[in-house]
């Protein structure tokens, strides 16, 4: 593998894959980080890729530096588009397990919402097995991380195929989804199993509180401003509450942890969300 490539950012990849699940093509970053004796190592999938993939390689190679962090290949998740913004429609499609009419009645493009089992099948059933047939791979060594929505996804995933990885990231679930229906989730969950077998990392910025959010936001422009206060979300209090209903189960293989970070809002925290939660994740200095 070249370290020195035509890429901005050296030893990564980019392939395209058509999902049967999906009914669409998604967009994999591929990232080589960490020297490899060929023994099949741990593969961390990242969601919105247009977003988050270089940070992720960056934060990753840095941190194996000082050897924080095993060898690991970066899995980017995205889509043929450009920036993160860009694929507001289509990620709220894949992210959401449920269809939520309050959401769209406010921002009426996201008609494709309700997607979460598909994507979910593109991940377990095409993504997974490619990856393993391509990559020195440990299948059973896997992490997700998820902001936002992406959280969200993460946080449905745990509650009905948990065993999909070994390790979450969950930073600042949208938990609030239609009327808090992740909830219920937790709650069907408990009462069928009496095991969650997991390790998990929830966290959340400090102003993504009910105050926090209409503060963060306060440079848009007032129609925009007016749809972000038409949803009444404190994303604190939820997370908050996702991980007390969860440590209350007593579940005997679940490691959760959780931290809240000072002075962070929804769109400063989500690198550091991934930055914490690999180092709790793989059990590096902290």
């Amino acid at each position: 593998m070249s370290t020195n490539d035509q890429s901005p950012l050296a030893d990564t990849e980019v392939h395209y894959l058509r999902s049967a699940a999906v009914g669409d093509e998604f967009k994999i970053f591929v990232g080589h980080c960490g020297d490899s004796d060929d023994t099949p190592g741990a593969v961390v999938y990242v969601s919105d890729a247009n977003g988050y993939f270089g940070s992720a390689v960056d934060m990753i190679r840095l941190m194996q530096t000082s050897a924080m962090l095993p060898p690991i290949l970066v899995v980017g998740i995205g889509y043929r588009m450009g920036i993160l913004e860009a694929t507001s429609v289509i990620r709220t499609r894949d992210f959401t397990p449920t269809y939520d009419e309050s959401f769209v009645r406010i921002f009426p493009e996201q008609t494709l919402a309700g997607g979460a089992e598909q994507f979910l099948g593109f991940i377990r059933a095409e993504l997974q097995p490619w990856v393993a047939q391509r990559y020195a791979v440990n299948a059973d060594d896997s992490t997700f991380f998820g902001h936002s929505q992406g959280g969200l996804f993460a946080n449905w995933v745990l509650l009905t195929e948990p065993r999909t990885f070994r390790r979450y990231a969950i930073g600042s679930p949208s938990l609030w989804w239609d009327a808090d229906m992740m909830f219920d989730y937790e709650a069907r969950y408990a009462a069928a199993h009496d095991d969650l077998p997991a390790q998990v990392y929830f966290s959340v910025g400090e102003h993504e509180d009910r105050d926090g959010r209409q503060r963060g936001v306060s440079r848009l422009s007032p129609e925009e401003r007016a749809a972000s206060a038409a949803r009444d979300i404190d994303m604190v209090a939820d997370t908050e509450r996702m991980v007390t209903a969860l440590r209350s189960r007593n579940y005997p293989s679940l490691d959760l942890e959780y931290a809240v970070f000072a002075n962070e809002f929804h769109v400063t925290v989500a690198q550091l969300n991934l930055s914490r939660a690999l180092r709790h994740l793989f059990d590096a200095p902290r």
